[in-house]
């Protein structure tokens, strides 16, 4: 079954595909036994495949470590495969590939990154929760880095309000899976194997998008009709569609030569959607840079 392709109608509960049982295992954390099976990796991307799991290779060192080989796949995690023979031409191509797996459509991941301020605790704070055991991946860099799997609810999710560190994954982008090696270490990363949970109601509440702030646009008078309509369509953005639509009307703006006329109205109105000051000035000003009008 494609993880890219719910059986339509069947309930998200149904399709989560099983964990590949090869690579690193841990029972416990805090001290169970932990053992590693001894595997290649182009083995373990073959039994993720068969569990169901698409992958792809991603670099195992240097500075793109984790990252999708680029002239294996192109298009990164969006040519992430099932199909054995493909998966073998690319290991057979980069044998010490770390396996990259995009986020099973019926599943998100919460990323925890301690490097970062990210902990368990933090995030059970910020939700008033504690989270349940489920599936969970253990980074190989050994600091209590992991990626928990959770059921993913219907609807728009955000990961705007999770704490510092805290990073949320679907199946948007992907994961680095057992038994790849840290670039960092060279341990591997680990299974602990649990059924995949349901988000408690907490953290399903803190990955719901802000609400929106009560904002009315009203053009100024002197604006003329394609930039009213350029405002007027900033004005009905989403929390998670601010950045990327004003970027759009600046970079409009900016093509038609009245840019710099007009970005105090479109700082106007992300501000009035509730977008920092800051981040909306650097947008605008990055869209003004990279599509200003031919002279």
């Amino acid at each position: 079954m494609s993880l890219a392709e719910p059986k339509p109608g069947a309930p998200p509960e149904k399709q989560v595909p099983p964990a590949p049982t090869g690579g690193n295992h841990c029972s416990d954390q805090a001290g169970g036994a932990i053992g590693a099976k001894s595997t290649t990796m182009v083995a373990a991307a073959l039994e993720a495949a068969a569990a169901g799991w698409s992958v792809l290779p991603c670099w195992p060192a240097g500075p793109r470590a984790k990252s999708p080989v680029a002239f294996l796949v192109p298009h990164g995690h969006l040519q992430a495969s099932v199909d054995r023979d493909v998966i073998r031409a690319w290991w057979r191509r980069c044998p010490d590939a770390m396996i990259g797996a995009p986020v099973p459509v019926p599943l998100l991941v919460i990323d925890i990154d301690p490097r970062n301020g990210g902990s368990l605790e933090s995030v059970e704070t910020a939700c008033s929760a504690t989270l349940p055991t489920t599936l969970t991946v253990w980074s190989g860099r050994c600091d209590g880095g992991r990626h928990l799997y959770f059921r993913r609810p219907a609807g728009e999710l955000s990961s705007t309000r999770l704490p510092p560190g805290v990073d949320l994954k679907t199946s948007a982008g992907y994961a680095i899976i057992p038994p790849s090696l840290h670039p960092a270490t060279g341990a591997g990363y680990m299974w602990q194997h649990h059924p995949v949970a349901e988000l408690p109601a907490g953290l399903r509440a803190l990955l719901r998008p802000a609400p929106r702030p009560d904002f009315t646009f009203r053009p100024a008078g002197n604006v003329g009709k394609r930039s009213a309509a350029l405002l007027l369509k900033l004005s009905t953005a989403t929390v998670g569609e601010r950045n990327a639509l004003l970027y759009w009307a600046a970079s409009r703006a900016a093509e038609s030569g009245v840019l710099d006329d007009l970005a105090p109205e479109l700082l106007r109105v992300a501000e009035g959607l509730g977008m920092p000051t800051g981040e909306a000035r650097r947008t605008v000003e990055s869209a003004g840079a990279r599509t200003r009008a031919p002279r």
